[in-house]
């Protein structure tokens, strides 16, 4: 059960900003041994890793199918948005592994905002090969700290 609660909120808390997964985590961790079960830690970061990309997945395909919207088309037909958008397509384009080293600090300590950045990948169309893999490690490591601190802190 705590593993599908887990899941739920890190659904909610990725697509819902004023939601935090870690203060749930938090939580979770202060109240239960979370070290007393070997694997405990790392199987709730990696099922709230899962949530929170599947949610980030979900930000993505906005932005990207919103480039495809006569507003933002318009918006970005000529000028300086238009300049500033492809000189950053072209860099993200030549350079997966910016796109990944931000992706995961995004994701690990959350500058930038993975939110923000899930937008901004989904707008350059940051391949999936390189975004999925990213966010699920970088969150999976940040919750698997968060719970092994607390509960270390909660324990001792």
């Amino acid at each position: 059960m705590l593993l599908l609660s887990t899941l739920a909120v890190s659904l909610l808390s990725g697509l819902v900003p004023v939601v935090s997964i870690e203060v749930y985590l938090g939580g979770v961790a202060a109240v239960t041994d979370v070290s007393a079960v070997p694997g405990r830690a790392l199987a709730l970061s990696l099922v709230a890793g899962v949530g929170q990309t599947v949610a980030k997945m979900v930000w993505y395909l906005g932005a990207a199918r919103s480039m495809e919207t006569r507003w933002v088309r318009d918006k970005l037909a000529v000028g300086r948005r238009r300049e500033t958008f492809d000189r950053w397509q072209r860099r993200i384009a030549g350079r997966p592994w910016l796109s990944a080293v931000v992706l995961l600090a995004a994701g690990a300590v959350g500058f930038p905002p993975l939110m923000i950045m899930a937008v901004v990948a989904g707008s350059l169309r940051v391949p999936w090969a390189v975004f999925v893999p990213t966010v699920l490690v970088g969150r999976t490591v940040r919750f698997w700290l968060l719970l092994e601190g607390v509960g270390w802190f909660a324990g001792g």
